[in-house]
């Protein structure tokens, strides 16, 4: 039976050099600063649909009102609101979420349990 991080991705117990690849990937998305661009950007993207959910309801209400004077009969009375702002937020906290995940898997590193040396051995000196 494989046991350790990447022990799920081996079926059958059988050891299929799963962890190397991901070593390999974060070691290349490193070096190349692909990762430091994909990051910057997902965590870009998540900030402006975070405002996006400040802004979308005041443009939508400027753009009802306007329609509203341009055209009173076929369409209600401009108000807020605040549903706009839900696919927004939603996106906002998807991409930060993942963002930060990646910060973390590319240059954070692991931490490992060491084992002490001093258990279950009394020292007799």
């Amino acid at each position: 039976m494989v046991k350790g991080r990447y022990a799920a991705c081996a079926p059958n117990g059988r050891n299929y050099q799963g962890g190397r690849i991901l070593h390999r990937l974060k070691t290349a998305l490193v070096d190349s600063y692909v990762g430091a661009i994909a990051l910057g950007y997902l965590l870009g993207e998540g900030a402006e649909q975070v405002a996006m959910v400040i802004t979308a309801p005041f443009s939508e209400w400027a753009a009802l009102k306007e329609l509203h004077r341009v055209s009173p009969q076929s369409t209600p009375d401009p108000g807020f609101s605040l549903q706009t702002s839900l696919s927004p937020l939603f996106h906002g906290v998807f991409f930060v979420f993942i963002g930060l995940a990646l910060l973390r898997w590319l240059y954070y590193p692991a931490k490992v349990k060491v084992p002490s040396e001093g258990t279950g051995q009394a020292d007799a000196s």
